[in-house]
């Protein structure tokens, strides 16, 4: 998926946030924001968003000097997630389809995005988690995810954020109960909230399957950038599942047999999908959309995420 124009206010926001997260001073954010807005310039817009979201927190992490900005707040979400795991299985177990229940929950995790968020980052996980088990699927290949698990011998599934890395593990979990298939893909290096071996751990996944870093500190999975190990794993796997916006953006083109879990959160991504902000998606790369093919969405056309 390309960048659109509508994409830029919220590269510059990211950087901003990463920069007051890290406790930068006025001087360092004021120099973050204006060499962001130089590579912006330079940037093409036939690149996908994290391309460009991957050069805008390098810049914030060479000035503020800090790794990993949002370390606290991948803690802090992670730990939550997993205060509610009992009660999400619970739900799973009860369901008379625990796949499609499994799938929805881990998609609620998605809402988990600091990259889409305002800077408030608290977020009511129960309103989400109901939001996400009662609203329709709008594009929906829950079936074909059914049959394709059953004659995969090779699972791949490519993690997004850090707290939605822990509604994973229902999905997970569920799609292979010796956890024999899997393998986990994480980010290869902080960006963003995205899940990295760190937050993998303590989400008790590590214990659960073999996970793998990519080796990138794109917020998706930009195969190019990959590390060779990874490319691989990707290349030998019969089934990708890639969840969040960032991987839907990177891979929706990529071809092969890979399923997209995720809530829709800005505009551009539902007009790629031909849907709207705020709708549950279960897609396989054949339903990946060109913007030419589609009507434009108005431009107010965002999602409110349920805040306390």
């Amino acid at each position: 998926m390309n960048t659109y124009f509508s994409c830029l206010p919220c590269f510059i926001r990211q950087a901003l946030e990463a920069a007051q997260l890290a406790s930068a001073d006025e001087r360092t954010t004021e120099e973050v924001l204006r060499r962001s807005l130089r590579r912006l310039s330079d940037l093409p817009f036939d690149k996908t968003p994290p391309h460009i979201v991957k050069e805008i927190h390098r810049i914030v992490r060479d000035l503020v000097k800090l790794e990993d900005p949002y370390k606290e707040l991948k803690v802090r979400y992670n730990k939550m997630a997993l205060d509610l795991l009992p009660l999400l299985r619970e739900a799973v177990s009860a369901s008379e389809d625990r796949l499609q229940t499994a799938a929805r929950l881990a998609v609620a995790g998605n809402v988990i995005d600091f990259g889409h968020l305002n800077s408030d980052f608290d977020i009511s996980l129960n309103e989400v988690i109901e939001d996400s088990l009662e609203r329709p699927i709008t594009i929906n290949r829950t079936e074909d995810l059914r049959l394709d698990l059953e004659r995969a011998d090779r699972i791949l599934y490519l993690t997004d954020n850090a707290g939605e890395i822990v509604f994973d593990r229902l999905l997970i979990e569920e799609i292979d109960r010796h956890n024999e298939r899997v393998i986990l893909g994480v980010r290869g290096v902080p960006i963003i909230n995205d899940a990295t071996l760190s937050d993998a751990r303590q989400a008790g996944l590590s214990d659960m399957v073999t996970v793998m870093g990519n080796g990138s500190d794109a917020p998706g999975t930009i195969l190019e950038e990959c590390d060779g190990p990874f490319r691989k794993a990707f290349e030998k796997a019969d089934l990708v599942i890639a969840k969040g916006q960032g991987n839907y953006e990177t891979l929706s083109e990529t071809p092969g047999n890979i399923y997209f879990l995720l809530k829709v959160k800005c505009p551009s991504i539902a007009r790629d999908l031909s849907c709207r902000t705020g709708d549950i998606v279960i897609a396989k790369t054949d339903h990946a959309r060109h913007a030419n093919d589609v009507p434009p969405l108005a431009i107010d056309d965002t999602l409110s995420v349920g805040l306390p």
